[in-house]
């Protein structure tokens, strides 16, 4: 029966150790997110009670006191009960909780089979001369201030008082089991504080980054400059026209209509599913009151073409239809080059209101 309980709490408190650190690289006991697991909570409960178990069940293989047993099975009934309800629902949780019952089953048969602490306070010897003295004095006197007044009532009722070195052994083991989880605790903060505290200077490292970055104003083209992507293409506009006409097909009615031309070169853009082709789909045209302008039909345009590695697509058009009259627009484009990588770039255009006939 040794042997069993040693394993079992062997077991209990390697488990604990393995759980313990299992859930801090999961990150179910991460208590420095800014939403913490409820369930971490009990988890690291149950986990407590099963450690403090495990250390009674060690310190009582060689004192059999049912006291001490009967206390390991508590603790070890607790942790069951406190990470089945309060702990979450994973494989970890089964396994502390079928262990803790399995565990707690053990210390209380073998504590319910050991005879009372009271039972083994005094030896035989002791009890027998107990039982000789008494008789002595009563066949001396039936007073019963001699027999309340006798030294070895006196000494009864004062070995009565003075605690028994078992119970002393059982808080040891409890508060020891208390320093060993504070330690615990205070480790696994200190470690949540270091990774809390570098996960906050990266952070405000990239912040610093990212304000570095935002403080250079991105360029903005105007017509006739030219965008080029090194190893990739280059593009540039070369005017903004406003144009009278209407489709009557058309979905929407604008008030007013805006035919951009530009030109594009292929510097290196490898061709993957397609060559280089920049149309309307990579531009987002806006107009003086913000509002972004949508396509518009217009016949008679030159439209861009797909081209190859060394080619140009000069003269291309696309039109659009503004929801304001704006003198100028601004033309925002995103490209996506080698390897899917997006490129962008402003353009700022004044709008043309002499446009020859299209």
């Amino acid at each position: 029966m040794k042997l069993t309980k040693l394993l079992t709490s062997v077991i209990a408190m390697m488990l604990t150790f393995a759980f313990i650190y299992q859930s801090m690289v999961n990150g179910s006991l991460d208590f420095s997110a800014q939403n913490p697991d409820i369930y971490a909570y009990g988890w690291l409960a149950g986990l407590s009670l099963l450690l403090i178990a495990g250390t009674i069940g060690v310190a009582s293989i060689n004192n059999e006191d049912r006291k001490i047993l009967l206390t390991a099975a508590k603790f070890y009934f607790g942790c069951a009960i406190v990470t089945f309800l309060f702990a979450g629902n994973d494989s970890m949780t089964a396994v502390t909780t079928v262990y803790a019952v399995l565990a707690g089953i053990v210390f209380l048969v073998n504590g319910l089979m050991t005879k009372n602490e009271d039972d083994m306070e005094y030896g035989w010897d002791e009890k027998r001369s107990w039982g000789k003295r008494k008789v002595e004095i009563k066949k001396q006197s039936k007073d019963k201030d001699v027999w309340g007044n006798s030294n070895i009532h006196g000494k009864t009722k004062k070995d009565k008082k003075i605690k028994s070195p078992r119970k002393s052994g059982v808080f040891a083991i409890i508060w020891i089991s208390i320093v060993i989880i504070s330690g615990i605790f205070f480790g696994v903060a200190f470690l949540m504080d270091e990774e809390e505290s570098q996960y906050d200077y990266d952070y405000s490292e990239q912040i610093k980054s990212e304000e570095t970055l935002t403080q250079e104003p991105a360029r903005i083209y105007g017509p006739g400059e030219t965008w080029t992507v090194d190893g990739d293409f280059s593009l540039a506009f070369k005017a903004a026209n406003e144009t009278d006409y209407r489709n009557e097909y058309a979905e929407i009615n604008p008030d007013q209509v805006v035919v951009l031309t530009y030109d594009y070169t292929n510097i290196g853009h490898k061709k993957d599913v397609m060559d280089l082709y920049i149309s309307s789909v990579s531009f987002y045209v806006i107009d003086e009151n913000g509002e972004i302008a949508e396509t518009y039909p217009v016949t008679g345009m030159s439209y861009p073409q797909e081209i190859p590695i060394g080619a140009s697509s000069l003269g291309s058009q696309e039109a659009f239809g503004l929801k304001n009259p704006s003198q100028e627009v601004m033309v925002y484009v995103e490209v996506y080059g080698n390897d899917y990588v997006p490129y962008e770039a402003f353009f700022k255009l004044p709008v043309q209101h002499s446009v020859p006939t299209v």
